[in-house]
């Protein structure tokens, strides 16, 4: 069950949302509360997730409401104006807009999304043979060398490391890392994990593979079998 913590929902059309939200998943529970029980609010609870409405209020409490409680890390989703969008503090990764007055079924994908994304986020470290994934503090290294990684394929990486195996479309990826509202296609996903590649690969370090006209999966290292010398074997992409 997924706890839906409600800050604002006053506005009938805000509790009709809510209403049809609940038809639609009826893994949903929800309650209400207070702007004054923010500091109450218990951090990093799993399958919690606060929706924040900002919408109709000239006051700036809601949204420091809903900043607040993404830096305790729990994820939030905020339904506010698009005027508004500078206002918020995505520097913690836990915050997810929704502009307007959304329909129930894309309230819903905002809460997966953020739900998924918090998800991985809350893993302190993640470890495959010599790669190492520092989620605190955006570190990656390999083989005890720093890798230097711009913000987009830093999330890549650590969509691919959280889920080895795991077969990703590039519709997804371009969902996941850039948001729903990214107009670009699915080019940019292929330039980065090229660019991602020619940092991380050597000989013995092929971890991301192309899997032909669907998209890209990661190669745990340790999952790689050795040849019967000992010597490492060196993984083949598929293209």
């Amino acid at each position: 069950m997924t706890t839906l913590v409600l800050y604002g929902f006053n506005d009938p059309h805000a509790r009709a949302i809510i209403d049809e939200l609940r038809l639609q998943d009826e893994t949903f529970v929800t309650v209400d509360a207070d702007w004054g029980q923010v500091n109450d609010h218990p951090s990093s609870k799993r399958d919690e997730v606060a929706l924040v409405w900002c919408i109709g209020s000239s006051m700036p409490l809601p949204v420091a409401i809903a900043n607040e409680i993404a830096q305790q890390g729990t994820p939030v989703v905020a339904i506010a104006d698009q005027s508004r969008v500078d206002l918020f503090d995505f520097n913690s990764g836990y915050i997810e807009l929704s502009f307007d007055y959304p329909t129930a079924l894309e309230l819903r994908a905002r809460i997966k999304t953020v739900l998924a994304r918090s998800t991985i986020q809350s893993r302190p470290l993640i470890i495959h043979g010599d790669l190492r994934i520092d989620v605190n503090s955006f570190e990656v290294s390999l083989n005890g060398r720093n890798i230097e990684l711009t913000y987009k394929e830093y999330e890549l990486l650590k969509l691919f490391a959280s889920n080895p195996g795991r077969v990703f479309r590039r519709e997804d990826i371009l969902n996941r890392i850039w948001g729903d509202d990214y107009f670009g296609g699915t080019r940019t996903v292929d330039v980065h994990v090229r660019r991602l590649r020619s940092k991380l690969d050597d000989v013995s370090h092929n971890v991301i593979e192309t899997m032909w006209r669907v998209g890209y999966r990661f190669s745990a290292p340790e999952s790689r079998q050795a040849p019967t010398n000992g010597e490492p074997r060196a993984s083949v992409s598929v293209t």
